[in-house]
């Protein structure tokens, strides 16, 4: 993992030639795989999409030198973050009128409204908490939009497995109490 870093800075993100393209290319996209398959049915970002517009979205902010692995999949995990909190906005405002046609009662989908509102509410609270504690913060992003693992996370923010799990474990009681509150 430490050759994506190298290759990151190296090259700045040119994708010419390179083995470690594909790899990367993989495993960015078994992340967005996570999040695109919370999404509803209809929806139209697919895995692909998602990786491509966080592509995009951080390589317009990217630093001049990646500093770690840690640091880019935290870039690309926010980026997806947001992706999906613009997305899930589209979607309730569009559910509010945006110049849709009317649709009888008995034909609307609430469970969609549901979860595209518990998102924004999810992001909000999120950034409270980051505000707080950034690696708590760091944590849920990596589990929640990255679908990494707690080994995965430990081996990326180089710490302890087990700091991983207890700061999870405490991240979804305030994110479940911060919730609870906004409510």
């Amino acid at each position: 993992m430490h050759d994506y870093t190298q290759w990151l800075n190296s090259t700045r993100g040119s994708t010419s030639d390179n083995d470690l393209v594909p790899a990367l290319y993989a495993e960015l996209k078994r992340i967005a795989a996570g999040k695109v398959a919370l999404e509803r049915d209809w929806h139209t970002l697919n895995t692909t999409a998602l990786v491509h517009e966080a592509w995009l979205r951080i390589e317009k902010s990217a630093p001049v030198e990646w500093r770690d692995r840690g640091q880019f999949f935290g870039a690309m995990a926010e980026a997806m973050r947001r992706i999906l909190v613009d997305a899930a906005r589209r979607r309730i405002a569009a559910k509010r009128g945006g110049g849709a046609e009317d649709i009888p009662l008995e034909e609307l989908d609430l469970h969609g409204s549901v979860v595209d509102e518990r998102l924004m509410e999810v992001h909000v609270v999120l950034d409270r908490l980051e505000a707080e504690d950034e690696i708590k913060a760091q944590i849920v992003k990596l589990r929640f939009f990255s679908g990494m693992s707690n080994d995965e996370i430990a081996s990326l923010l180089d710490i302890n497995e087990k700091t991983v799990r207890r700061h999870w474990a405490l991240a979804k009681i305030w994110l479940f109490r911060a919730i609870g509150q906004s409510d």
